[in-house]
């Protein structure tokens, strides 16, 4: 009993995920010589270093660009979504032009469903009112 309560639920089912085949990896690094990433590579440079992260290897750099446009196209792609299914909400209520406009709270929600969380800064015209309402 007592081994099995210091065993997180549902660990005895988890298994390891399956190796990956050297000829995948290989394939991946060939795929990545060819691609050309929207992100420079500079900047992924700059913020590796920034975070403490000091590599030679061309390749994680590059791996990283990836990642990093994989993420940003993912977030792009959900915001895209939001901003239709609101102008599809809208579509009753307002006459609506065939533009697509993306608001501030399409991409605070994309972002929230990558665990990314964003708080809005206060406004101008709001700031002096929250300002007066801090305690001194």
């Amino acid at each position: 009993w007592r081994a099995m309560a210091e065993t997180p639920r549902g660990a005895e089912e988890a298994q390891p995920p399956p190796p990956v085949a050297k000829v995948e990896v290989e394939d991946l690094l060939a795929a990545m010589e060819s691609f050309v990433p929207t992100i420079p590579e500079e900047v992924t440079h700059h913020y590796l270093r920034q975070s403490g992260f000091q590599t030679s290897d061309e390749r994680i750099v590059r791996l990283v660009t990836l990642a990093a446009q994989k993420f940003a196209s993912d977030v792009v792609q959900d915001s895209l979504q939001r901003c239709k299914w609101r102008r599809e909400a809208l579509r009753g209520k307002d006459r609506i032009d065939g533009r697509l406009v993306l608001a501030t709270e399409d991409l605070t929600e994309a972002l929230k469903e990558h665990g990314v969380t964003v708080v809005k800064p206060l406004y101008y015209a709001d700031r002096d009112t929250e300002l007066s309402e801090l305690p001194q």
